[in-house]
């Protein structure tokens, strides 16, 4: 059928249906479209900026032109960075390393760089020395950190950052070597008492805990050796009598002739044996502790006998013994010099001999703090030094000095033995006390102190945060100054800052690892504007 034959609506309605379908395909291509041009409009900008993007306010216009004017590094106004724009507030001269002090930019050397308003206050006391006291953590003479800045907006935005400052101020440290040590007694003042010959204890006079003197009596023992030895001292007088009468009887007889010389010089030679057999007992006697009398020619048998028997007791003792005990063979044992008994392991009946204690007496007036200082502490122990001592328990503390160092590091411990003596009149130190020793190296009155949350610590160095002395001035910048340290003692919650900072100076306390963390940060970028 041909088109002239079609029906006049039907043609319309083809034709309608024809102008829908191209009317849509137009629609769905119109996304696709946008797209491409927006593709195509990034190429092109990309290739004339260098593929930059452009500012904030480039894109806005000049009402909100202030966003662009902002250090992405240091965090304030660009137009306003001093790190960026080093002729808004050039930065002070630099000194470089100190040697001596181990910081950048030595305020102790060159105080104008202090940040007060006046006369800078240098240190009262002398930091190098107290620097070489002991090995100290060092700063890298190569760390650059030193020389930036940190910045802040304004006063305001200090506050918001939860910053706290304060001042450096002046105090008293101590500087110790820290080691384990023990309270002992004087090894001199501690005796050990048994009886030197075998025997039976027959009266004890002195319990554990009771305080003696020198030649106070502490027990009796009943040794029958000493009996022996007693008679046989009688006997030894009475043969030198003896002797000594025959040589004064036979001497005038030899002159006359009456005997030979030979008789007179074997009287005398029996004179000198009995002479030495007296001199021998009586030095035998002395060895167990006995002190006898002197002998005189006017004594009876009798009388020395009686001097004798109780030999070495007083008779004040005497008089107490119960009849069994009222022997000749008693030895006495008695208390070598002032002090306490420490144990006591007698009874009466008792068989003792010269290998069993019966007695540990000491005087506890004294005492010796026995210090183990780490090998590699031992070069800075000197004889002198001030020792403070603490039991684990906190119960006794005492000073003393350092009266004596070994010559030798102990094998086991890999220690130095270091000993103080200290005096005890209270009686209040006690024996076998393990605790603490800290040895003095330095006392400093006038330290250079500030808060330990001050002190901040990289890989390299160690700083605090300074404020700019024109802090507070219309128009100056809200600034901190970052200085290197040399850490000294610690007091408390304090820390000697033996370089770097000086009194009255203000620090960053609370806040200051903001800064460090932001320091850090800007130090890792360009450390400059974008736009620059």
């Amino acid at each position: 059928m041909s088109l002239s034959t079609v029906p006049k609506s039907a043609s319309t309605e083809l034709k309608i249906g024809t102008k829908k379908h191209y009317l849509k395909s137009i629609f769905y291509a119109v996304p696709n479209i946008i797209v491409f041009l927006m593709l195509a409009g990034t190429i092109y900008v990309g290739h004339h900026t260098g593929w930059k993007l452009p500012k904030f306010s480039e894109l806005t216009g000049n009402s909100i032109a202030a966003i662009s004017d902002w250090c992405t590094d240091h965090l304030v106004p660009e137009s306003q960075c001093i790190e960026c724009k080093s002729d808004l507030l050039p930065k002070d001269k630099e000194f470089g390393f100190c040697k001596e002090h181990g910081v950048a930019e030595c305020v102790t050397h060159h105080p104008e760089l202090a940040q007060v308003n006046g006369e800078p206050k240098l240190p009262k006391y002398d930091t190098v020395q107290a620097v070489q006291a002991i090995t100290r953590t060092e700063n890298s003479n190569r760390d650059t950190l030193h020389t930036k800045r940190v910045q802040f907006t304004t006063a305001e935005s200090v506050l918001k950052s939860g910053i706290e400052v304060d001042l450096v101020g002046e105090g008293t440290v101590t500087e110790t070597i820290t080691t384990n040590g023990e309270l002992i007694f004087d090894p001199n003042r501690v005796a050990l008492l048994s009886s030197k010959i075998p025997g039976t204890v027959a009266a004890v006079l002195k319990n554990i805990g009771d305080r003696v003197s020198t030649g106070d009596l502490l027990a009796l023992v009943d040794a029958s050796q000493v009996g022996s030895l007693k008679s046989e001292l009688l006997k030894n007088i009475v043969q030198i009598r003896l002797q000594k009468d025959n040589v004064e009887r036979l001497s005038p007889l030899t002159l006359t002739g009456a005997i030979s010389k030979r008789e007179l010089l074997e009287a005398e030679t029996a004179l000198q044996e009995a002479e030495v057999a007296l001199l021998s007992t009586r030095q035998f006697l002395s060895n167990l502790g006995f002190e006898v009398p002197e002998i005189t020619d006017a004594d009876t048998p009798k009388e020395l006998a009686e001097k004798l028997q109780y030999l070495g007791i007083p008779q004040s003792i005497v008089t107490t013994l119960p009849p069994q005990a009222r022997s000749g063979n008693l030895i006495p044992i008695f208390a070598p010099f002032d002090g306490v008994v420490l144990t006591s392991d007698v009874v009466l009946g008792t068989v003792v001999d010269a290998s069993r204690s019966l007695f540990t007496v000491c005087d506890p007036s004294k005492i010796w703090i026995m210090l183990n200082v780490r090998q590699e502490d031992a070069r800075y122990v000197r004889e002198g030094q001030q020792v403070q001592f603490l039991s684990d328990n906190g119960d006794q503390k005492v000073d003393g000095v350092i009266s004596w160092i070994s010559p030798a590091i102990d094998l086991r411990t890999r220690t130095l033995k270091v000993r103080a003596e200290v005096e005890n009149p209270d009686r209040q130190l006690r024996d076998k006390t393990f605790g603490t020793g800290k040895i003095v190296l330095r006392e400093e009155p006038n330290a250079v102190l500030v808060p330990q949350e001050a002190v901040q610590s990289t890989a390299e160095s160690q700083y605090v945060f300074v404020r700019d002395k024109n802090y507070f001035d219309d128009n100056a910048p809200k600034m901190f100054h970052v200085r290197q340290v040399r850490l000294g003692a610690k007091n408390g919650r304090n820390v000697e800052i033996l370089a770097g900072v000086l009194p009255d100076e203000v620090v960053v306390t609370k806040g200051s690892n903001v800064l460090l963390a932001h320091l850090l940060r800007s130090n890792l970028g360009a450390g400059c504007c974008a736009e620059h």
